[in-house]
């Protein structure tokens, strides 16, 4: 099927279905949003800890960033049980779910993601892009436990890795640049005074706020581009989220093949491919059923088991 005939498809979607879940779903980020920063507004941090990408340094955070507390738990040679137990509670019930309606930086690659001219990915290539997601996720867990076996065993290896020894990650990581560094930066106007002394500033701040710019670069030309190429937290809840409770189904009797829930999914997930087998269990599926209020059959629909 041709572009042309997809976007006139999605237009007479547009009238008959609208987007009455894609507006609830924004909602919700926006109120997550809020309240997952609700120092801002007085509330006090909570003992939550919920598997979505914040970072832990922002002093209005009020809800931990489970993969930040990961790294930073091994670096202090504390055994992560309650992050452990977060992801895999989480993966396991309900997948992804909560990277499409409660992650801040999800949120923020919808929105800037929407003021772009995003291309299109194709689904093998979609699944080479959270492998790889998922081989970065390794080497940094790699990295996180031989720094807590060094604590342990009394030979710290933290100063190897400079200002990234408690949290690794953090070196091709925007979220904490985003809504730590830059914070941080601002709240103590710690910007240079002079022109030049711009020049003269930490050199782990030049690399991440390019890197952070790259990163917004790519969310204008690919959607979730974050969550797809460089999440180690959504890539790692993908590989239990296959086999979560709460999934998506498809009924290949009303599937006519036209494509458009392919066409509208944000994360590339081969839908079709999951026709015969009637349940859509991709690691790449965030929930955010735009696939489902998308589909002209109604064929597409929600499943807990």
């Amino acid at each position: 099927m041709s572009e042309k005939v997809k976007i006139r498809i999605m237009e007479k979607l547009k009238k008959y279905r609208g987007y009455r879940i894609t507006i609830m779903r924004h909602i919700v980020q926006i109120i997550s949003f809020i309240m997952i920063f609700g120092g801002i507004i007085g509330y006090a941090a909570t003992a939550i800890v919920l598997p979505i990408r914040t970072g832990l340094s922002n002093p209005y955070l009020i809800v931990a960033d489970a993969w930040s507390l990961l790294e930073i738990m091994l670096a202090l040679c504390i055994v992560p049980l309650i992050v452990i137990a977060s992801i895999s509670l989480f993966s396991i019930i309900i997948g992804r779910t909560l990277c499409g309606w409660v992650c801040p930086f999800g949120f923020i690659n919808d929105v800037v993601g929407a003021l772009g001219r995003k291309r299109r990915v194709s689904p093998a290539t979609s699944i080479g892009l959270w492998k790889f997601a998922l081989f970065l996720a390794g080497i940094w867990i790699i990295i996180d436990v031989s720094i807590y076996y060094n604590e342990y065993v009394g030979n710290s290896i933290r100063g190897m890795f400079g200002e990234f020894g408690y949290a690794p990650s953090t070196f091709l990581d925007p979220v904490s640049t985003l809504f730590g560094l830059l914070f941080w930066y601002n709240y103590h106007n710690l910007w240079p005074k002079e022109y030049l002394d711009f020049f003269y500033m930490p050199k782990f701040f030049y690399w991440r706020v390019f890197f952070l710019v790259m990163v917004f670069l790519g969310m204008l030309y690919i959607q979730r581009f974050y969550c797809r190429t460089l999440c180690p937290l959504g890539a790692i809840m993908g590989l239990a989220g296959q086999y979560a409770f709460l999934h998506l189904s498809i009924d290949a009797a009303l599937c006519d093949e036209c494509k458009v829930c392919e066409y509208v999914c944000p994360m590339g997930v081969p839908i079709l491919k999951y026709k015969e087998e009637g349940e859509i269990r991709s690691p790449l599926c965030i929930m955010c059923l735009k696939c489902l209020e998308s589909c002209p059959k109604g064929a597409i629909r929600v499943r807990f088991r």
